[in-house]
């Protein structure tokens, strides 16, 4: 245990992403170093109004905050919030408490990266130190290139890399800490943000307790079905920790030490699971890495030749895929849910994105926008990464691919339990015709009280006839670029 020097200056530990106590290297770090510690999290005004979330999103960051704030009080210190622009509330409880250095965990999306070397730069002019640790993703994109030194734009070779290295290990608990008086502004919800709610069911509740508690139960009975049930959107059978590793309510360097000392008493089928999940958060990091490397990806298409590309867009079929009523089930389903809890299953995602772009013909970039809106676990990276490979756009190497959305739903969700779930006027319709309702002869409807066009949505659009002008448009555009 640190002892602490009341008579030293203290610490201030500024809190983002990383909404916890255990495995935080920046807190880590601040109470071991024997001063008074100010955990800081400052409300940044500026940064919310460019902020277009779903209020649950930050009712959301709300509970993060009240489980971090009750977390900090067991270790003898208090959390801080201060509401206001940036630069002015880090300046200003610099200058009050006169303190000696500012510790903070990395962030690696463009913006934070912009907002970090300022704050830095500001923090420095007057006098304090700053230190900054890595905690976002287990290995930062720097630590991961090429053999020539560049960055990795291909998957399998980034994970190749990134599974070789030395792994680093989670920091465990912060010492205990005092907390100097100061005054401290209320923990903002959406209410007080003037931020209205349309999510009315949330899929999960913010706090690394409710983190580290679902994080237990997957590792205790969901890890070994992941491999065999992680995309049927109706089955348990993902984790759902996604919402929790963009508040930082757990550490992924801790994930993956659970993973791995799970691996040692694992069979065969645990062991092959247990790849899968963590391909995972390799993904996620691959997808950090790219925009770190490639920051214009936030807006602009990485296959560059897709500038030229002819999007089209039609105010009512947009409006349709946002609110699950395009006539295509599996669509429709995942669009509710996403509106309803702010989550959808990653399977489902895929659907819904190809759908937007190549039935659709809709820039990503609105359905990245519409998702950033909803989505709890809303990271940049992942969210731009995932758009971008759904229309064909981004760093993959078979970019043409196109997913028929009966199909999929055929596969992953054969009985259209998922669907019925979410699509309750299809509820009547039996198997054979749940995928595609569109295909029940009009006697049919009639009996079910399942009309299509009238209590269901008819389709918005062919989809053989929409893919073959997305093939036709993508050649055009590919043969044009040569």
């Amino acid at each position: 245990m640190a002892l602490i020097d009341t008579d030293k200056r203290p610490v201030i530990c500024w809190f983002r992403r990383d909404l916890r106590v255990h495995d935080n290297p920046a807190l880590c770090h601040a109470s071991s170093s024997g001063s008074p510690v100010i955990p800081l999290f400052v409300v940044d005004t500026e940064l919310i109004a460019g902020i277009q979330s779903d209020g649950a999103v930050f009712d959301f960051q709300a509970e993060c905050l009240r489980d971090l704030s009750q977390s900090i009080e067991t270790l003898g210190g208090r959390l801080i919030i201060r509401r206001g622009r940036l630069s002015e509330a880090l300046s200003r409880l610099a200058r009050e408490t006169k303190a000696e250095a500012v510790y903070f965990n990395r962030d690696y999306e463009p913006t934070a990266l912009g907002r970090d070397r300022q704050a830095t730069d500001l923090l420095q002019s007057l006098g304090i130190e700053v230190k900054a640790f890595d905690d976002v993703v287990v290995h930062p994109p720097d630590d991961i290139r090429t053999a020539e030194g560049g960055p990795y734009t291909v998957f399998t070779p980034y994970a190749t890399k990134w599974r070789k290295l030395d792994k680093p290990k989670a920091p465990g608990a912060p010492s205990r800490f005092d907390t100097p008086r100061l005054a401290s502004d209320p923990i903002p919800g959406a209410d007080a943000l003037g931020r209205q709610t349309l999510i009315n069911n949330p899929a999960l509740r913010g706090g690394e307790t409710a983190a580290r508690n679902r994080w237990n139960s997957f590792l205790r009975d969901g890890l070994n079905k992941y491999d065999n049930l992680r995309d049927i959107p109706s089955a348990n059978g993902t984790s759902m920790m996604s919402p929790y590793l963009r508040f930082g309510c757990i550490s992924p360097v801790r994930m993956y030490a659970d993973l791995s000392g799970a691996w040692l008493d694992a069979d065969e089928n645990g062991r092959r699971a247990m790849a899968k999940y963590v391909d995972e958060l390799v993904w996620r990091e691959f997808y950090t890495s790219v925009l770190y490397y490639f920051p214009f990806t936030a807006e602009r298409n990485y296959r560059r030749m897709f500038d030229g590309f002819n999007w089209s867009f039609d105010s009512m079929t947009f409006a349709a895929w946002k609110e699950g009523r395009t006539g295509f089930p599996i669509v429709d389903a995942g669009m509710r849910q996403l509106n309803a809890t702010g989550w959808m299953h990653n399977r489902v995602r895929m659907v819904v994105a190809s759908f937007l772009t190549k039935d659709l013909l809709v820039d990503w970039k609105k359905g990245e926008e519409y998702f950033s809106t909803k989505l709890l676990d809303m990271e940049k990276a992942s969210n731009v990464g995932g758009w971008q490979w759904a229309a064909s756009t981004g760093v993959d190497p078979r970019p043409l691919r196109i997913f028929n959305p009966a199909l999929q739903s055929r596969r992953f969700d054969p009985d259209g339990t998922y669907i019925k779930n979410w699509v309750p006027e299809l509820r009547q319709v039996p198997s054979r015709y749940i995928h595609e309702p569109s295909r029940m002869s009009a006697v049919l409807q009639k009996e079910l009280g399942v009309i299509i066009g009238k209590d269901y949505s008819a389709p918005v659009v062919a989809h053989r006839d929409a893919a073959t002008s997305f093939k036709r448009a993508y050649m055009s555009v590919k043969q044009v670029s040569r």
